[in-house]
């Protein structure tokens, strides 16, 4: 059984405590922190008594930290000083290469991750998880451009690419940076139930429930940054959409025979022309919703899907949600 965190006592806030280490994503730490403060305050306004989270940032030394943006966090307390937790959140950042080979960190997260009710990483936290020994025939994720990394650093893991987030028994991950704050209001979903849970999201501006996963981001992401001809032809699809994009018109644009360019692109962009541009329309239209950019109609029609219909298949399919729902969700 796992042992009793000290915070858990009766009457007593939850621990929770966040790991950082130089190089740490500042967003990793403060995101996450800033959804269980603000639970804790509304139960507080509420007059639910005592504040059900306490929330702390530690490291291996006290005080300022150097996050990757050049700020500093400041740790109120070393990891020597820590005896139990309720809730070990670690942060990601690109200096988690360097906290996975430090002697100190990585035998105390797998040291807490035994007695804590529940251990989180977030983002590339997750390989700090892989370093203490802790994700042998576990479910894990990360952010998607280290998902492969982390396959390799612990084979015997399964790692969810497309998740936001993740949850094997006690062990917690998500996906890059703002994944980090679905996470914990998950976390605070399980703890107070989703009443507050939503008040927590409707006061930040975000979702309970973020629909659809991270390869959303990846793949456009990936195309983005290319400097190249499907670098500059997914630009070009961009401003086209509303257009009909034949495979022969994206080929000519690209410079190629349309067999030629299929099998390229297919290889190169990890989907075949007519399911990326599919894919595009769908979060063109996602993101035209979301800033409340006209009637479903015309948002089916300058996203390229024609008609209203045919846009409503597609978020059902790649999304779970018809658009409508999806507007509903988002302006809740």
């Amino acid at each position: 059984m796992r042992p009793e965190a000290q915070s858990d006592r009766p009457g007593s806030p939850r621990h929770v405590a966040m790991l950082v280490y130089r190089d740490a994503q500042m967003l990793d730490v403060a995101g996450p922190l800033e959804i269980f403060s603000r639970a804790s305050r509304f139960v507080h306004e509420r007059g639910g008594g005592t504040p059900p989270y306490r929330v702390e940032i530690v490291a291996k030394q006290a005080g300022p930290v150097a996050m990757s943006s050049g700020l500093e966090m400041v740790a109120a307390r070393a990891i020597d000083e820590i005896d139990r937790v309720d809730t070990l959140l670690i942060a990601g950042g690109i200096g988690f290469a360097e906290a996975m080979a430090d002697g100190e960190l990585v035998p105390w997260v797998a040291r807490q991750a035994k007695i804590a009710r529940r251990t989180a990483a977030v983002c590339t936290g997750s390989f700090l998880l892989a370093a203490a020994g802790l994700l042998e025939n576990r479910k894990v994720t990360t952010h998607w451009a280290y998902c492969d990394r982390l396959a390799r650093a612990e084979p015997r893991c399964e790692v969810a690419a497309d998740a936001i987030f993740v949850r094997d028994g006690a062990l917690y991950s998500s996906a890059g940076v703002t994944a980090g704050m679905d996470l914990a209001l998950a976390l605070v979903e399980e703890d107070l139930g989703p009443a507050l849970a939503l008040m927590v999201a409707q006061a930040l501006v975000m979702y309970v429930r973020r629909p659809g996963g991270q390869t959303q981001f990846s793949r456009q992401l990936e195309a983005q940054q290319r400097d190249d001809r499907f670098g500059r032809l997914h630009l070009w699809m961009m401003e086209n959409l509303a257009a009909t994009l034949r495979v022969e018109d994206l080929a000519r644009q690209a410079g190629m025979s349309p067999r030629h360019f299929a099998r390229c692109f297919s290889d190169r962009m990890g989907r075949t022309p007519a399911d990326y541009l599919a894919r595009l329309r769908l979060d063109h239209a996602r993101r035209r919703i979301e800033d409340g950019g006209g009637n479903l109609k015309e948002v089916a029609r300058s996203s390229g899907f024609g008609t209203e219909q045919t846009m409503r298949r597609a978020f059902l399919r790649e999304l779970g949600i018809a658009p409508a729902d999806y507007r509903e969700r988002f302006v809740r």
